[in-house]
């Protein structure tokens, strides 16, 4: 199925449900293999303290999003939630390595960030530039215990549009994700990602999210590898 009609099914989900499940496609000649290494090379998150259960690595990297087409690469500066948003990390100001350029660059990053803003603008958010946060996230885990991908839980991002990608994982069990309407005790989605580009996109003013913890299954050493990008109106 062509991308744009994946783009147009997901905006009418998230128009009436508040939530899309989606495949994005996986070019292995658009070097997929290379832009998955870059996770190879995430510096550790310093935020993360023993108590959270996880262990966790990560760069960040922010971008402009033109209402009428174009993106414009923005100087790093720190990230921060409001500790009503994440009460595990709120109330600071986290500064996290930059993502490379040769990430900015790459042509699988290119179509996954022109996806989503496909996406938010056939749900009806057309004009409007877009303040755009893309963490790029490992959680690993070894047989000494699981580890959490998000040690605050349920929870909702505090932004307009949260895309959630897949990356990749390897030799890991758990990580369900679970995606619930805010107030409601019982989640609409539950699903384990283990495709490539496998996305899940959120009205994060409307939904919540978790991911249940990851563990090591048949070798000594889980990984699972997201780009997460929130989306606000500039």
């Amino acid at each position: 199925m062509p991308i744009k009609n994946l783009a147009l099914l997901g905006a009418q989900d998230i128009v009436k449900n508040g939530w899309a499940h989606e495949q994005l496609p996986v070019s292995v000649t658009d070097g997929w293999y290379e832009f998955a290494k870059f996770w190879e090379d995430l510096p550790i998150d310093p935020y993360v303290q023993p108590s959270h259960r996880t262990r966790r690595y990560r760069r960040l990297g922010r971008l402009l999003g033109r209402a009428g087409g174009g993106l414009e690469t923005l100087p790093a500066e720190p990230f921060y939630q409001a500790t009503d948003v994440n009460r595990v990390y709120g109330g600071q100001a986290r500064q996290f390595a930059p993502i490379t350029p040769e990430v900015y660059e790459n042509a699988n990053f290119q179509a996954a960030i022109a996806h989503d803003l496909g996406f938010i603008s056939r749900s009806g958010e057309i004009d409007s530039d877009w303040s755009i946060t893309v963490h790029m996230i490992r959680v690993a885990a070894d047989d000494e215990g699981t580890s959490s991908p998000a040690p605050e839980g349920r929870h909702s991002d505090g932004h307009d549009y949260v895309a959630i990608h897949l990356i990749g994982r390897q030799n890991c069990a758990g990580g369900v994700s679970r995606v619930f309407r805010k107030g409601e005790s019982e989640p609409l989605f539950e699903h384990t990602m283990s495709n490539p580009m496998e996305t899940i996109l959120l009205d994060d003013r409307a939904m919540e999210h978790e991911v249940t913890p990851i563990g090591p299954e048949g070798a000594t050493i889980a990984t699972r590898d997201m780009m997460i990008i929130d989306f606000e109106r500039a």
